[in-house]
């Protein structure tokens, strides 16, 4: 008879992951730790997950394929790539204000290259076909420099936003997000890329 998992438990073990991996970062993150967080026993939590690769996998495949998916949304429907700057930045601070912890992870997450996705080369793919749609229409625009890189434009595009947010968070207690920021720092992400 299979046994069926504890939501609230699961639930603790993935709120444990995201905590220790925003202040350990992915490389000291062990299942012993995961669980003294958590409060489960670790053959719990391998009765759910393998291994720490494949529980970390599942929360950060899931949440960078929202954010790129948005992003990819919200070029095909922005006139400019700072109007689709703006939307992308807005809804990152906007979900920060809801839920910092998912932002402080997602920001880790974007940092640390280490982490594994299942899908590795189809996220490379899907980020790929990304920095594609922002450089044509930021060339299109005349925003973006005529010989800028699929490079470029990911470091930007990830970079600050993401080490904004982690900063603005780690600084502020119960920092709240402005939509005057998300238009600031789109600006300066356009300005990188001139």
């Amino acid at each position: 008879m299979a046994r069926i998992a504890d939501p609230k438990k699961i639930d603790n073990i993935k709120k444990a992951v995201m905590e220790c991996i925003i202040d350990y970062g992915y490389s000291s993150v062990s299942i012993a730790l995961i669980c003294e967080k958590a409060g489960v026993s670790p053959g719990y939590l391998y009765r759910y997950y393998n291994s720490k690769e494949e529980l970390v996998q599942e929360l950060v495949d899931s949440e960078m394929s929202v954010i790129i998916n948005d992003f990819i949304a919200d070029i095909d429907s922005s006139d400019t790539m700072y109007e689709a700057g703006c939307r992308t930045i807005r809804k990152l601070f906007m979900n920060a204000n809801r839920e910092p912890m998912m932002a402080k992870f997602a920001a880790s997450v974007v940092m640390d290259l280490r982490i594994p996705t299942k899908e590795k080369f189809n996220r490379f793919n899907g980020i790929l076909n990304l920095a594609k749609k922002c450089i044509e229409l930021g060339k299109r625009t005349g925003e973006f420099k005529s010989n800028v890189t699929a490079a470029e434009v990911l470091v930007v595009s990830f970079t600050i936003p993401f080490r904004y947010l982690s900063f603005s968070l780690e600084l502020e207690n119960n920092k709240k997000f402005t939509e005057e920021e998300a238009k600031r720092i789109a600006k300066i992400c356009i300005n990188a890329l001139k």
